[in-house]
């Protein structure tokens, strides 16, 4: 692995340990047992390497979520949820200081702000799916509605947890909870033949939850 491939995936694993805000060059660079100068080589500063692995969670969030082919069925939705699982813990510590980090750099906002349209587009996509397969019964409203609610869910499910207890360090099963929220979120609209099936899914995730 090359260097600046190494400093981003220690900058990813420092940040979701520590905190980003914790967390300055000279960590980087001491963890990877490099020269400050040579971290300075690859990155002008620690906002340089934060937008490096914002590209890294760019490019994870385009080839996550993408429809797949074939009917949808609810046995494929585990699979958005596995991603969504997936990507809230990969880069948990963004997910832990979204607004601070967001609100700091206008260009990495509006970066932001256009993975989540294409991610509202996909996840529409898959909701429309489930309902013309007779999986759910919702309007083209309650889509809109439900791809909103699944948005925060996700964008805040970590600063939530982080607030319920004094130890902020969030852990596993934590994050598999807001899987079983996300499907709560659906789950009302089910239908009678995708009930059990959605009833199957999300205890599948509340016993991941609960284990310690």
């Amino acid at each position: 692995m090359k260097t600046k491939e190494r400093i981003i995936q220690a900058s990813i694993e420092l940040f979701n340990e520590f905190g980003e805000r914790a967390i300055t060059t000279n960590h980087i660079a001491a963890h990877l047992g490099i020269s400050p100068g040579n971290l300075y080589y690859h990155f002008r500063n620690k906002e340089d390497i934060i937008h490096s692995v914002f590209a890294e969670y760019i490019s994870h969030m385009e080839s996550a979520f993408k429809p797949t082919e074939g009917p949808m069925s609810v046995a494929k939705m585990a699979d958005y949820c596995d991603e969504a699982f997936s990507s809230i813990w990969r880069f948990r510590f963004f997910y832990s200081s979204l607004p601070g980090i967001l609100l700091r750099d206008q260009t990495l906002q509006q970066r932001y702000l256009n993975v989540q349209e294409a991610i509202s587009d996909r996840a529409g996509v898959v909701l429309r799916a489930l309902r013309e397969n007779n999986l759910i019964a919702a309007s083209d409203q309650e889509i809109l509605d439900l791809i909103q609610l699944m948005k925060v869910v996700v964008a805040f499910w970590i600063s939530f947890q982080m607030c319920q207890s004094n130890d902020v360090k969030v852990e596993v099963p934590a994050v598999y909870d807001g899987v079983v929220k996300l499907i709560a979120l659906v789950k009302p609209y089910a239908t009678d033949i995708a009930k059990d099936d959605f009833e199957r899914l999300q205890q599948n995730y509340r016993a991941r939850s609960e284990l310690q």
